[in-house]
Protein backbone atom coordinates (compact mmCIF):
# COMPACT_ATOMS: atom_id res chain seq x y z
CA UNK A 1 0.00 0.00 0.00
CA UNK A 2 1.28 3.46 -0.88
CA UNK A 3 0.24 7.05 -0.40
CA UNK A 4 -0.62 9.21 -3.39
CA UNK A 5 -1.60 12.83 -3.87
CA UNK A 6 -5.11 13.32 -5.22
CA UNK A 7 -5.47 16.47 -7.35
CA UNK A 8 -8.71 18.27 -8.30
CA UNK A 9 -10.00 18.09 -11.86
CA UNK A 10 -9.25 21.78 -12.43
CA UNK A 11 -5.59 21.14 -11.65
CA UNK A 12 -5.48 18.01 -13.79
CA UNK A 13 -6.82 20.03 -16.73
CA UNK A 14 -3.70 22.21 -16.65
CA UNK A 15 -1.63 19.17 -17.59
CA UNK A 16 -2.16 19.39 -21.33
CA UNK A 17 0.75 17.33 -22.63
CA UNK A 18 2.98 14.38 -21.84
CA UNK A 19 6.03 16.66 -21.53
CA UNK A 20 4.58 18.39 -18.49
CA UNK A 21 4.93 17.08 -14.96
CA UNK A 22 4.26 18.15 -11.39
CA UNK A 23 7.32 18.68 -9.21
CA UNK A 24 6.99 18.44 -5.43
CA UNK A 25 9.65 20.65 -3.86
CA UNK A 26 10.50 21.21 -0.20
CA UNK A 27 10.49 24.94 0.56
CA UNK A 28 11.52 26.09 4.06
CA UNK A 29 9.03 24.48 6.45
CA UNK A 30 6.53 23.47 3.76
CA UNK A 31 6.17 22.09 0.26
CA UNK A 32 5.59 23.63 -3.15
CA UNK A 33 4.17 21.86 -6.19
CA UNK A 34 5.27 23.31 -9.52
CA UNK A 35 4.38 22.56 -13.10
CA UNK A 36 7.51 21.99 -15.16
CA UNK A 37 7.72 21.54 -18.90
CA UNK A 38 10.33 21.69 -21.64
CA UNK A 39 9.75 25.45 -21.98
CA UNK A 40 10.73 25.89 -18.32
CA UNK A 41 14.04 24.16 -18.99
CA UNK A 42 14.64 26.55 -21.86
CA UNK A 43 14.03 29.54 -19.59
CA UNK A 44 16.39 28.12 -16.96
CA UNK A 45 19.14 27.75 -19.56
CA UNK A 46 18.46 31.18 -21.06
CA UNK A 47 20.86 33.04 -18.78
CA UNK A 48 23.69 30.59 -19.45
CA UNK A 49 23.26 30.67 -23.22
CA UNK A 50 23.35 34.47 -23.33
CA UNK A 51 26.14 34.97 -20.82
CA UNK A 52 29.16 34.26 -23.00
CA UNK A 53 29.03 37.15 -25.51
CA UNK A 54 28.70 40.11 -23.08
CA UNK A 55 31.33 38.60 -20.79
CA UNK A 56 33.78 38.23 -23.66
CA UNK A 57 32.99 41.76 -24.80
CA UNK A 58 33.78 43.11 -21.31
CA UNK A 59 37.01 41.07 -21.28
CA UNK A 60 38.03 42.46 -24.69
CA UNK A 61 37.36 46.06 -23.61
CA UNK A 62 39.30 45.47 -20.42
CA UNK A 63 42.25 43.93 -22.24
CA UNK A 64 42.39 46.77 -24.79
CA UNK A 65 42.22 49.36 -22.00
CA UNK A 66 45.06 47.73 -20.06
CA UNK A 67 47.25 47.37 -23.16
CA UNK A 68 46.72 51.00 -24.17
CA UNK A 69 48.06 52.15 -20.80
CA UNK A 70 51.40 50.53 -21.75
CA UNK A 71 51.91 49.53 -18.12
CA UNK A 72 53.56 46.26 -17.23
CA UNK A 73 51.45 45.92 -14.07
CA UNK A 74 47.79 46.77 -13.51
CA UNK A 75 46.64 47.47 -9.96
CA UNK A 76 43.89 45.21 -8.71
CA UNK A 77 42.34 48.06 -6.76
CA UNK A 78 43.29 51.42 -5.34
CA UNK A 79 43.19 55.05 -6.40
CA UNK A 80 44.47 54.41 -9.94
CA UNK A 81 41.93 55.30 -12.61
CA UNK A 82 42.86 52.19 -14.57
CA UNK A 83 42.52 49.14 -12.34
CA UNK A 84 40.89 45.73 -12.38
CA UNK A 85 38.15 46.88 -10.03
CA UNK A 86 37.30 50.01 -12.01
CA UNK A 87 37.37 48.21 -15.36
CA UNK A 88 35.21 45.37 -14.01
CA UNK A 89 32.69 47.83 -12.62
CA UNK A 90 32.40 49.97 -15.76
CA UNK A 91 32.48 47.23 -18.41
CA UNK A 92 30.54 44.71 -16.33
CA UNK A 93 27.72 47.12 -15.57
CA UNK A 94 27.54 48.46 -19.14
CA UNK A 95 27.34 45.00 -20.70
CA UNK A 96 25.01 43.84 -17.93
CA UNK A 97 22.62 46.71 -18.60
CA UNK A 98 22.41 45.80 -22.29
CA UNK A 99 22.12 42.09 -21.44
CA UNK A 100 19.18 42.79 -19.11
CA UNK A 101 17.34 44.69 -21.85
CA UNK A 102 17.90 41.96 -24.45
CA UNK A 103 16.90 39.21 -22.00
CA UNK A 104 13.81 40.97 -20.68
CA UNK A 105 12.46 41.76 -24.15
CA UNK A 106 12.25 38.01 -24.81
CA UNK A 107 10.23 37.19 -21.67
CA UNK A 108 6.56 36.20 -22.09
CA UNK A 109 5.36 39.31 -20.24
CA UNK A 110 7.30 41.68 -22.52
CA UNK A 111 6.28 39.80 -25.67
CA UNK A 112 2.62 40.05 -24.66
CA UNK A 113 2.81 43.84 -24.53
CA UNK A 114 1.00 45.53 -27.43
CA UNK A 115 2.02 49.11 -26.71
CA UNK A 116 5.55 49.98 -27.84
CA UNK A 117 5.69 52.88 -25.38
CA UNK A 118 4.65 50.73 -22.39
CA UNK A 119 7.11 47.99 -23.33
CA UNK A 120 9.96 50.48 -23.72
CA UNK A 121 9.13 52.26 -20.46
CA UNK A 122 8.97 49.00 -18.51
CA UNK A 123 12.17 47.64 -20.05
CA UNK A 124 14.24 50.75 -19.39
CA UNK A 125 12.84 51.23 -15.88
CA UNK A 126 13.55 47.63 -14.88
CA UNK A 127 16.97 47.67 -16.52
CA UNK A 128 17.97 50.85 -14.70
CA UNK A 129 16.55 49.61 -11.38
CA UNK A 130 18.28 46.25 -11.36
CA UNK A 131 21.49 47.69 -12.81
CA UNK A 132 21.73 50.43 -10.16
CA UNK A 133 21.10 47.94 -7.34
CA UNK A 134 23.73 45.60 -8.82
CA UNK A 135 26.11 48.56 -9.14
CA UNK A 136 25.62 49.45 -5.48
CA UNK A 137 26.35 45.86 -4.38
CA UNK A 138 29.38 45.74 -6.71
CA UNK A 139 30.81 48.97 -5.32
CA UNK A 140 30.39 47.76 -1.74
CA UNK A 141 32.03 44.41 -2.59
CA UNK A 142 34.98 46.05 -4.31
CA UNK A 143 35.32 48.54 -1.43
CA UNK A 144 35.85 45.60 0.92
CA UNK A 145 38.34 44.07 -1.54
CA UNK A 146 40.22 47.36 -1.67
CA UNK A 147 41.18 47.00 1.98
CA UNK A 148 41.78 43.27 1.64
CA UNK A 149 44.02 43.19 -1.46
CA UNK A 150 45.85 46.47 -1.10
CA UNK A 151 48.95 46.72 -3.30
CA UNK A 152 48.16 43.67 -5.46
CA UNK A 153 48.83 44.03 -9.21
CA UNK A 154 48.83 41.81 -12.32
CA UNK A 155 50.08 41.85 -15.87
CA UNK A 156 47.53 43.16 -18.43
CA UNK A 157 46.45 39.70 -19.67
CA UNK A 158 45.91 38.28 -16.18
CA UNK A 159 44.14 41.48 -15.11
CA UNK A 160 41.78 41.20 -18.08
CA UNK A 161 40.88 37.64 -17.02
CA UNK A 162 39.74 39.03 -13.66
CA UNK A 163 37.59 41.52 -15.58
CA UNK A 164 36.12 38.57 -17.49
CA UNK A 165 35.27 36.72 -14.27
CA UNK A 166 33.72 39.71 -12.49
CA UNK A 167 31.80 40.79 -15.60
CA UNK A 168 30.44 37.27 -16.03
CA UNK A 169 29.09 37.36 -12.47
CA UNK A 170 27.47 40.76 -13.00
CA UNK A 171 25.93 39.69 -16.31
CA UNK A 172 24.67 36.44 -14.82
CA UNK A 173 22.94 38.28 -11.99
CA UNK A 174 21.29 40.79 -14.33
CA UNK A 175 20.24 38.25 -16.98
CA UNK A 176 18.83 35.92 -14.31
CA UNK A 177 16.93 38.86 -12.82
CA UNK A 178 15.51 39.79 -16.23
CA UNK A 179 14.02 36.35 -16.91
CA UNK A 180 12.52 36.05 -13.41
CA UNK A 181 10.90 39.45 -12.86
CA UNK A 182 7.75 39.26 -10.74
CA UNK A 183 5.69 41.56 -8.55
CA UNK A 184 7.33 40.50 -5.28
CA UNK A 185 10.77 41.28 -6.71
CA UNK A 186 9.58 44.64 -7.99
CA UNK A 187 8.21 45.55 -4.57
CA UNK A 188 11.62 44.76 -3.08
CA UNK A 189 13.25 46.95 -5.74
CA UNK A 190 10.79 49.75 -4.92
CA UNK A 191 11.71 49.58 -1.23
CA UNK A 192 15.44 49.50 -1.97
CA UNK A 193 15.24 52.38 -4.43
CA UNK A 194 12.97 54.64 -2.40
CA UNK A 195 14.32 54.05 1.10
CA UNK A 196 17.94 53.87 -0.08
CA UNK A 197 17.66 57.07 -2.12
CA UNK A 198 15.98 59.00 0.68
CA UNK A 199 18.53 57.86 3.27
CA UNK A 200 21.39 58.89 0.96
CA UNK A 201 19.79 62.32 0.50
CA UNK A 202 19.37 62.67 4.26
CA UNK A 203 23.00 61.73 4.92
CA UNK A 204 24.36 64.11 2.27
CA UNK A 205 22.35 67.02 3.69
CA UNK A 206 22.90 66.27 7.36
CA UNK A 207 25.14 69.31 7.85
CA UNK A 208 22.44 71.57 6.43
CA UNK A 209 20.04 70.56 9.24
CA UNK A 210 17.39 69.81 6.64
CA UNK A 211 15.00 68.46 9.30
CA UNK A 212 14.59 72.01 10.70
CA UNK A 213 12.87 73.04 7.45
CA UNK A 214 10.74 70.24 5.98
CA UNK A 215 11.02 66.87 4.28
CA UNK A 216 10.78 68.45 0.83
CA UNK A 217 13.84 70.60 1.61
CA UNK A 218 15.95 67.62 0.49
CA UNK A 219 14.86 68.27 -3.08
CA UNK A 220 15.22 72.05 -3.19
CA UNK A 221 18.08 74.07 -4.64
CA UNK A 222 18.97 75.13 -1.09
CA UNK A 223 19.95 71.55 -0.28
CA UNK A 224 23.57 70.53 -0.67
CA UNK A 225 22.70 67.72 -3.11
CA UNK A 226 19.09 67.91 -4.28
CA UNK A 227 19.11 65.74 -7.40
CA UNK A 228 19.43 62.44 -5.48
CA UNK A 229 16.16 63.04 -3.63
CA UNK A 230 14.24 64.20 -6.71
CA UNK A 231 15.60 61.40 -8.89
CA UNK A 232 14.64 58.87 -6.22
CA UNK A 233 11.01 60.03 -6.34
CA UNK A 234 10.89 60.02 -10.14
CA UNK A 235 12.47 56.60 -10.36
CA UNK A 236 10.20 55.20 -7.64
CA UNK A 237 7.20 56.47 -9.60
CA UNK A 238 8.39 54.62 -12.71
CA UNK A 239 8.80 51.41 -10.69
CA UNK A 240 5.29 51.85 -9.26
CA UNK A 241 3.93 52.21 -12.80
CA UNK A 242 5.66 48.97 -13.78
CA UNK A 243 4.34 47.17 -10.68
CA UNK A 244 0.83 48.36 -11.55
CA UNK A 245 1.14 47.02 -15.10
CA UNK A 246 2.41 43.66 -13.84
CA UNK A 247 -0.18 43.43 -11.09
CA UNK A 248 -3.28 44.21 -13.11
CA UNK A 249 -2.24 42.24 -16.18
CA UNK A 250 -2.49 39.19 -13.92
CA UNK A 251 -5.41 40.39 -11.82
CA UNK A 252 -7.49 41.05 -14.96
CA UNK A 253 -7.49 37.28 -15.60
CA UNK A 254 -8.84 36.54 -12.13
CA UNK A 255 -12.49 35.83 -11.34
CA UNK A 256 -12.35 38.63 -8.75
CA UNK A 257 -11.59 41.28 -11.36
CA UNK A 258 -14.47 43.60 -12.30
CA UNK A 259 -14.80 46.84 -14.19
CA UNK A 260 -14.71 48.68 -10.89
CA UNK A 261 -11.25 47.22 -10.27
CA UNK A 262 -9.97 49.33 -13.16
CA UNK A 263 -10.60 52.38 -10.96
CA UNK A 264 -7.96 51.11 -8.53
CA UNK A 265 -5.55 50.77 -11.44
CA UNK A 266 -6.30 54.36 -12.48
CA UNK A 267 -5.60 55.62 -8.95
CA UNK A 268 -2.25 53.81 -8.90
CA UNK A 269 -1.31 55.42 -12.20
CA UNK A 270 -2.38 58.80 -10.83
CA UNK A 271 -0.45 58.34 -7.58
CA UNK A 272 2.68 57.36 -9.54
CA UNK A 273 2.37 60.50 -11.68
CA UNK A 274 1.90 62.66 -8.58
CA UNK A 275 4.96 61.11 -6.90
CA UNK A 276 6.98 61.89 -10.02
CA UNK A 277 5.68 65.47 -9.99
CA UNK A 278 6.85 65.89 -6.39
CA UNK A 279 10.36 65.13 -7.64
CA UNK A 280 10.13 66.98 -10.96
CA UNK A 281 8.83 70.20 -9.36
CA UNK A 282 10.88 70.90 -6.18
CA UNK A 283 9.55 73.04 -3.35
CA UNK A 284 11.79 76.02 -4.10
CA UNK A 285 10.85 79.19 -2.24
CA UNK A 286 9.17 81.96 -4.24
CA UNK A 287 8.82 79.74 -7.30
CA UNK A 288 5.79 78.41 -9.16
CA UNK A 289 7.19 74.91 -8.77
CA UNK A 290 6.34 75.02 -5.06
CA UNK A 291 2.64 75.30 -5.90
CA UNK A 292 2.77 72.26 -8.18
CA UNK A 293 4.89 70.40 -5.62
CA UNK A 294 2.43 71.04 -2.78
CA UNK A 295 -0.61 70.19 -4.92
CA UNK A 296 1.02 66.93 -6.01
CA UNK A 297 1.90 65.94 -2.43
CA UNK A 298 -1.61 66.84 -1.27
CA UNK A 299 -3.07 64.90 -4.21
CA UNK A 300 -1.26 61.70 -3.14
CA UNK A 301 -2.88 61.83 0.30
CA UNK A 302 -6.30 62.60 -1.19
CA UNK A 303 -6.03 59.67 -3.62
CA UNK A 304 -5.16 57.27 -0.82
CA UNK A 305 -8.02 58.49 1.38
CA UNK A 306 -10.48 58.09 -1.50
CA UNK A 307 -9.14 54.61 -2.24
CA UNK A 308 -9.54 53.58 1.41
CA UNK A 309 -13.11 54.86 1.55
CA UNK A 310 -14.12 53.19 -1.73
CA UNK A 311 -12.05 50.02 -1.42
CA UNK A 312 -14.89 47.74 -0.30
CA UNK A 313 -16.98 48.88 -3.27
CA UNK A 314 -14.13 48.75 -5.79
CA UNK A 315 -12.86 45.30 -4.74
CA UNK A 316 -15.71 43.55 -2.86
CA UNK A 317 -13.67 40.37 -2.28
CA UNK A 318 -10.84 42.12 -0.44
CA UNK A 319 -10.19 40.49 2.93
CA UNK A 320 -11.73 41.85 6.13
CA UNK A 321 -8.28 41.95 7.68
CA UNK A 322 -7.08 44.37 5.02
CA UNK A 323 -10.19 46.52 5.43
CA UNK A 324 -9.39 46.77 9.15
CA UNK A 325 -5.79 47.65 8.28
CA UNK A 326 -7.08 50.31 5.88
CA UNK A 327 -9.30 51.80 8.59
CA UNK A 328 -6.31 51.93 10.94
CA UNK A 329 -4.25 53.59 8.19
CA UNK A 330 -6.94 56.22 7.68
CA UNK A 331 -7.09 56.81 11.40
CA UNK A 332 -3.32 57.26 11.63
CA UNK A 333 -3.36 59.76 8.75
CA UNK A 334 -6.11 61.76 10.46
CA UNK A 335 -4.32 61.56 13.83
CA UNK A 336 -1.01 62.75 12.38
CA UNK A 337 -2.80 65.64 10.66
CA UNK A 338 -4.47 66.57 13.96
CA UNK A 339 -1.16 66.43 15.85
CA UNK A 340 0.34 68.77 13.25
CA UNK A 341 -2.50 71.18 12.48
CA UNK A 342 -4.57 70.91 15.64
CA UNK A 343 -2.22 70.89 18.60
CA UNK A 344 1.05 71.59 16.73
CA UNK A 345 2.71 68.62 18.40
CA UNK A 346 4.44 67.45 15.21
CA UNK A 347 6.73 69.64 13.16
CA UNK A 348 6.15 69.98 9.43
CA UNK A 349 9.14 67.73 8.68
CA UNK A 350 8.04 64.82 10.82
CA UNK A 351 4.40 65.17 9.80
CA UNK A 352 5.43 64.84 6.15
CA UNK A 353 7.68 61.86 6.90
CA UNK A 354 5.04 60.07 8.98
CA UNK A 355 2.27 60.69 6.44
CA UNK A 356 4.45 59.58 3.53
CA UNK A 357 5.59 56.39 5.31
CA UNK A 358 2.01 55.47 6.26
CA UNK A 359 0.78 56.08 2.71
CA UNK A 360 3.71 54.19 1.18
CA UNK A 361 3.19 51.12 3.39
CA UNK A 362 -0.54 51.05 2.64
CA UNK A 363 0.05 51.22 -1.11
CA UNK A 364 2.46 48.28 -0.94
CA UNK A 365 0.12 46.27 1.29
CA UNK A 366 -2.76 46.83 -1.15
CA UNK A 367 -0.55 45.53 -3.95
CA UNK A 368 0.09 42.37 -1.90
CA UNK A 369 -3.64 41.99 -1.17
CA UNK A 370 -4.58 42.30 -4.86
CA UNK A 371 -1.81 39.89 -5.83
CA UNK A 372 -3.14 37.38 -3.31
CA UNK A 373 -6.58 37.64 -4.94
CA UNK A 374 -5.16 37.28 -8.44
CA UNK A 375 -3.32 34.09 -7.40
CA UNK A 376 -6.30 32.49 -5.66
CA UNK A 377 -7.53 30.75 -8.82
CA UNK A 378 -4.14 29.03 -9.10
CA UNK A 379 -4.31 27.40 -5.68
CA UNK A 380 -5.77 23.96 -5.10
CA UNK A 381 -6.39 21.86 -2.00
CA UNK A 382 -4.68 18.48 -2.26
CA UNK A 383 -5.01 15.43 -0.05
CA UNK A 384 -3.12 12.21 0.50
CA UNK A 385 -5.02 9.00 -0.23
CA UNK A 386 -4.14 5.38 0.49
CA UNK A 387 -4.24 3.13 -2.56
CA UNK A 388 -3.47 -0.54 -2.93
CA UNK A 389 -1.12 -1.61 -5.74
CA UNK A 390 -4.12 -2.97 -7.69
CA UNK A 391 -5.84 0.43 -7.63
CA UNK A 392 -2.79 2.15 -9.12
CA UNK A 393 -2.82 -0.02 -12.22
Amino acid sequence: MGKYIEVPDTLAETLTGDEEELILEAVDNGFSIKLRSASDNNRQNFSLRHLLLPSLLAWLMGLMTFLLTQKSQISFTGDDLISVVHASTVFGILTGFVSFILAYRKTPHALARQSWFTKTRETLTLALTYTLVTLAVTVITFYIMRHTFSGVSFDPVTASLFVLAFSAIINFVLISSAVSVKVSNLIAMLFITFIGGVLVAMALNNQRDWWQFNFSFLGTYEAKRHWEFNLTLIFSALILLTITDYLFSEFSRSAYYTRKSAVVRFFYYLIAVLIACVGIFPANSYSWTMTVHNLSAFGIVVCIIVLILLLKWLIPDISKEFLVFSAITLGLLVLSAFLFLGVHYLSLTFFEIIAFVIAFIWLVMLINAIQDLSQSHRRWHLKLVDMTPEETL
